[in-house]
């Protein structure tokens, strides 16, 4: 499969098992958690972080090294996220429509220059394309613009050179094959443009954003797309699937489909603040708790294994439990995110290697299952 190909995969599956029985689980996760994570480093190059989230109580579990000197990850270290960078996107948008300042029915052409001109369907149906089918992958848009290969950099850095321009002219040329609203289909160009958008509505750029409505308040500050030096001393070296040492994905115009680096702590705390949402939302950052019930709540069906999805946020039901989840990767990182809305679990996984991304989710999942079953 192409580099292009593999972009930020986010496989929409059910809650299967690897590596594990459900038998094996059920009752051990301190066992399963250990023989997770040595698995996720098995015979290759690169670290791997296990965060876990019981009520308030975090655990963190280390794995491999994530330099040439053998250094050890911790909860500390920081991966590229990938495709985890769009729930905090979706996130982004709620909190605008909790302030009043858009709508779910927002046209995407409201948010455009007046020289670019929209995709539509040639089927007939008028239907205006909404900043809410960016955020539910109901646009219409491809999984990716065909003109990315065409300004790709040379580095195998796939959307750092792909800027507004770029942007524009394909939005310009492009037909839709269906009218927005009617199929899901997974988009890093729809959730990368969602980014853009909502950016360029607020004057200022896609990272500037999101740590002023979003990881400011929370104090993530981990959570970044440009590092400091001293949070460059805390990024672990990505390795392709192959085990070769490979250079970080930097973004332009599409930040918002996968730009963002994070560590175990950060995201285990935005996954706490979630949880808290939707138990009772309260306190100083109440108008962000409410746009995070917003982003959680399933908007639509995407057509494969009791899924929907949110602004963002895929929510899959399994075993009477409904998980709230994104996965994510880069060309040298993998990711996944979890939170078990009955139990309010969480489970983060983060490494700093090219893994089979299905590996990466089924782990995940089976540590949140070993959750419920502790």
């Amino acid at each position: 499969m192409t580099v292009v190909r593999t972009l930020l995969s986010a496989v929409v599956l059910g809650l299967v098992l690897v590596g594990t029985s459900p038998e094996a689980a059920r009752g051990q996760p301190a066992r399963a958690v250990d023989s997770l994570g040595q698995a996720l480093v098995e015979a290759r190059p690169g670290g791997a972080v296990i965060g876990l989230l019981r009520g308030d109580t975090t655990a963190v579990h280390a794995y491999g090294t994530i330099d040439t000197t053998g250094t050890k990850p911790t909860a500390w270290t920081i991966f590229e996220i990938g495709s985890v960078t769009k729930i905090v996107t979706g996130l982004l948008l709620a909190e605008q429509i909790e302030r009043g300042r858009l709508r779910p029915e927002t046209p995407v052409a409201d948010l455009l220059p007046d020289s670019v001109a929209i995709p539509r369907a040639d089927s007939g149906r008028d239907t205006p394309m909404t900043l809410a089918h960016l955020a539910t992958h109901r646009s219409g848009l491809p999984r990716l613009p065909s003109n990315l290969k065409a300004v790709m950099d040379a580095r195998r850095d796939p959307y750092a050179t792909y800027g507004d321009s770029a942007l524009y002219a394909f939005l310009d040329d492009y037909t839709l094959s269906r009218a927005p609203g009617a199929k899901y289909e997974y988009s890093n160009l729809g959730m990368g443009l969602l980014g853009h958008l909502l950016a360029r509505r607020a004057d200022t750029t896609y990272a500037a954003l999101v740590r002023r409505r979003i990881t400011g308040p929370l104090g993530l500050s981990d959570t970044r797309i440009r590092l400091t030096d001293a949070q460059h001393s805390r990024f672990a070296q990505g390795h392709t699937r192959a085990g070769a040492p490979t250079s970080p994905w930097h973004f332009g115009a599409l930040a918002g489909a996968g730009a963002l680096r994070s560590t175990a702590a950060d995201l285990l705390a935005y996954l706490r603040a979630h949880r808290h949402a939707l138990e009772a939302a309260s306190g100083p950052t109440l108008g962000l708790q409410q746009a995070m019930r917003r982003a959680l709540r399933p908007r639509a069906p995407t057509g494969r294994d009791s899924t929907r999805v949110g602004l963002g946020w895929h929510q899959s039901a399994r075993d009477g439990h409904e998980v709230l989840w994104h996965n994510g990767g880069t060309g040298g990182f993998r990711s996944f995110v979890a939170l078990d809305r009955e139990t309010g679990h969480g489970v983060v996984v983060l490494v700093s290697a090219a893994l089979s991304s299905r590996t990466v989710l089924k782990t995940g999942r089976v540590l949140l299952r070993a959750l419920r079953s502790d």
